[in-house]
């Protein structure tokens, strides 16, 4: 093997330095980590005092660093392996990271909303409505994240790609990062578009992608910006006699009528 392969691979082997952040992230403790993982109880602790991880070990615990969502799953699985007390620590810990990001706040409380009986996709069209009305009904967004232009037509791809990923499950403690006017906006928007299949939903999104503008972000990814979005949905709060969220569902209804070609837009 060559000098620049070996120093690759040893590039590639988490460090000390950041299996201490995991144990400072997540609240717990070098033994009831490794009991986590499967692991020998000392494990951690070697990895700690110098010992170089195998990839494979490398490699689960950087997913664990990068990916909450994926410890956090991890953690509920194997409850078992730890005391109740450590369990609850890094259970509140996770989840304060999780929600650090307000787009995973809004998504679990559909997820939980709909008992976990969602697809990732279709929480994809639920987030971008509820983006779309929070900006046009309260000049305001939901959350930070940009609508990207993809070959998957999921407009939050990186939060579709984890879910798809960890699968589907429902998460507590996302209303206390949401306040009543959002938690008001997202039922509605719940209530007037998941009478939907789909592939209407997703029609329905793509005809409007056709309709705005795509820009650039800083990172030269193709995005729908926020302030386009925004103007979009205004006009149709005029188009459709939309004053407030309780006319949300007019917009479901008409729009899709005018896809079909039931009545001219």
């Amino acid at each position: 093997m060559s000098n620049s392969r070996i120093e690759m691979d040893m590039g590639a082997v988490i460090s000390s330095d950041e299996i201490k952040l995991i144990l400072d992230r997540y609240r717990i403790g070098k033994k009831p980590l490794a009991k986590l993982l499967g692991w020998g109880e000392t494990t951690i602790i070697r990895y700690m005092e110098g010992d170089v991880p195998t990839n494979e070990y490398s490699n689960k615990l950087r997913t664990i660093l990068d990916d909450p969502e994926f410890y956090y799953d991890l953690l509920c699985r194997r409850q078992e392996c730890l005391t109740g007390v450590a369990f609850k620590k890094s259970k509140n810990a996770v989840l304060s990271k999780i929600m650090s990001s307000k787009i995973y706040a809004v998504a679990y409380y559909i997820v939980n909303k709909s008992c976990a009986e969602i697809s990732p996709s279709y929480i994809q069209y639920l987030l971008y409505y509820a983006q779309a009305f929070s900006l046009a009904l309260y000049d305001k967004e939901l959350f930070q994240e940009e609508y990207g232009i993809n070959n998957e037509h999921m407009p939050y791809l990186k939060m579709y790609e984890s879910m798809k990923k960890c699968g589907i499950r429902t998460l507590e403690g996302c209303e206390e990062y949401l306040n009543r006017e959002e938690i008001e906006l997202l039922n509605t928007v719940i209530d007037c578009f998941l009478w939907y299949g789909p592939s209407a939903l997703y029609a329905m999104m793509e005809t409007e992608r056709f309709a705005m503008k795509i820009s650039r972000d800083r990172y030269n990814n193709r995005i729908i910006a926020k302030d386009i979005i925004k103007g979009y949905f205004k006009e149709a709060l005029n188009q459709y006699q939309i004053s407030g969220i309780k006319d949300i569902r007019k917009y479901p209804e008409r729009k899709l009528l005018e896809i079909k070609g039931c009545i001219k837009g």
